[in-house]
């Protein structure tokens, strides 16, 4: 068991769970830059030993290793360890219940269903041989310090966002027509303007007709046909964003009002990745296949729900390389609420 130690003592704890010495010790410098309390464990016992005379307010789980290394009863046995954790209290850096980042490689849907299909799932950062520090870094912060909107937390510093706020369904098509125009001029594929522009179609219509709700509970434009226009009161707007730092295509969409759970978005990720007979939502306003939608096209989908106050969908497109190097990219995804 090994600890290692921090020049803060009034801070968050973070726990990491990893068996591979290499990756462990990658992980240990990434996650030691986050200036929280850090204890690394080698194995889910030694986890659990630290967990009994330690408060650990996040935990960051090599979710494959554990996966791997256990015997064939080990998935529920790691499973019911997360959920255990879960459910333990955190300190006042972290509102409420401790919380559990997953690294994960590439899985198949039966497995993203599963994993989706848990209540401790909130952050999944997407594992590959060039790990991103930035997303570990910057996922740990918004946890411990509770500030969790703003596309501009994963753009390299000086990248400017272009910003609307939207009072129109009408707007849309202006609006989509600027984000192509704004990436085409940078020089993105043409296929994978395609993809953040269908993702943003989808999130602006979200915002536009699914999230407006009455105190009592009424949704105005929920069950209202998409081919008819809607203008949003002052207070019903939503704000639509997109940038690029060179690297990565970010897009923002943000509603006023919050109404979105974690768990109405884990059970539509968890019925679509289980491709069965009922992944297709029947209602009027949507077939509830636009979470599957968004997910599959982008490599990073972040969710910030602040209740009450606004919702905020960030999806990010890496652009560094060829259009096969984006669709060949795990994903990660995060729920944050604040």
């Amino acid at each position: 068991m090994k600890v290692v130690p921090t020049l803060l003592t009034d801070t968050a704890s973070i726990l990491l769970l990893a068996s591979q010495p290499k990756e462990q010790g990658l992980l240990t410098k990434i996650l030691s830059a986050t200036g929280c309390n850090l204890q690394v464990a080698s194995s889910m016992a030694e986890a659990e030993h630290i967990i009994s005379h330690t408060s650990i307010d996040l935990l960051v789980a090599d979710y494959d290793q554990q996966i791997q290394t256990m015997e064939m009863n080990g998935r529920m046995a790691f499973e019911n360890f997360l959920m255990r954790f879960s459910t333990l209290p955190a300190s006042r850096w972290v509102n409420g219940r401790a919380r559990i980042l997953l690294l994960a490689e590439r899985r198949s849907r039966e497995e993203l269903a599963t994993i989706f299909s848990q209540s401790y799932t909130s952050n999944i950062v997407a594992k590959t041989h060039d790990l991103s520090p930035e997303e570990l870094i910057i996922t740990v912060g918004k946890i411990i310090h509770n500030d969790i909107f703003g596309i501009e937390k994963y753009l390299c510093y000086g990248a400017t966002p272009v910003a609307y706020e939207v009072s129109s369904s009408l707007q849309k098509d202006p609006l989509l027509h600027a984000l192509s125009d704004y990436a085409s001029a940078i020089g993105i594929n043409k296929r994978i303007i395609s993809a953040v522009a269908g993702v943003a179609d989808e999130l602006l219509m979200n915002a536009i007709y699914n999230a407006p709700i009455y105190p009592n509970g009424v949704r105005p434009y929920a069950s209202q046909s998409r081919t008819i226009p809607v203008e949003l009161k002052p207070e019903e707007t939503c704000f639509f964003a997109f940038a690029s730092d060179g690297t990565q295509f970010v897009i923002s969409v943000r509603d006023r009002f919050g109404s979105l759970t974690p768990e109405k978005i884990r059970v539509y990720l968890a019925r679509c990745f289980a491709m069965g007979h009922d992944q297709i939502e029947q209602k009027q306003g949507g077939a509830g296949m636009g979470f599957y939608f968004i997910m599959e096209n982008l490599n990073k989908l972040i969710v910030n729900i602040s209740p009450g106050r606004g919702t905020e969908f960030i999806g990010i497109i890496d652009i560094s390389g060829t259009y096969r190097d984006y669709i060949e990219k795990f994903k990660s995804f995060h729920i944050f609420v604040g």
